[in-house]
């Protein structure tokens, strides 16, 4: 019942009213482990919920140069994408770099630390000797560790609670 919404693609504002959204920010380059990416298992697993994944992949942003339009162009489509979204998955395991999910965990973290906004922030993985975890403990967002089916779980409880919230609207 998922909907995947691929970069560089936008929901309309009544799509954003009544539709919940995951967003998904991490590492492109992460090994995959049987041909699937981390983002790939995370989709599976939320596959059964009415929910629109936004998956920021897309072939053309790779080969774009730092600091040229179509480069500031990607950030800014995934910060407004994630920062719209009602759940986040920031998931940046161990050894990875993953420079714009950590831009966009320092959005996030900087915009929509409450609650109360109506986004839910949760971040696993121990990328950068464990520093993602320490800066969404002190964003008060939910850091989970390097497990990624706990993050799945946790994010699945949280997109459970939008539908819902969205439902009584």
């Amino acid at each position: 019942m998922a909907t995947i919404l691929t970069a560089p693609n936008r929901l309309t504002a009544a799509a954003k009213r009544t539709t919940t959204t995951m967003y998904l920010a991490g590492p492109f380059d992460d090994e995959p482990v049987a041909d699937r990416s981390w983002r790939d298992v995370v989709i599976d697993e939320c596959s059964d919920l009415d929910i629109t994944i936004i998956d920021p992949r897309n072939e053309r942003w790779q080969g774009l140069d730092a600091g040229s339009a179509g480069r500031r162009g990607a950030y800014e489509w995934q910060c407004a994408a994630a920062f719209d979204a009602d759940v986040v998955v920031v998931w940046v395991p161990d050894g990875s770099r993953a420079p714009t999910a950590l831009l966009i965990l320092g959005y996030l973290g900087a915009k929509r630390n409450n609650a109360s906004k109506g986004n839910s922030v949760v971040v696993g993985g121990a990328g950068h000797a464990g520093l993602v975890q320490l800066f969404a403990q002190n964003q008060r967002l939910f850091p989970i560790g390097d497990d990624l089916h706990e993050v799945i779980r946790v994010a699945r409880l949280q997109l459970e609670r939008a539908i819902a919230a969205k439902g009584r609207s």
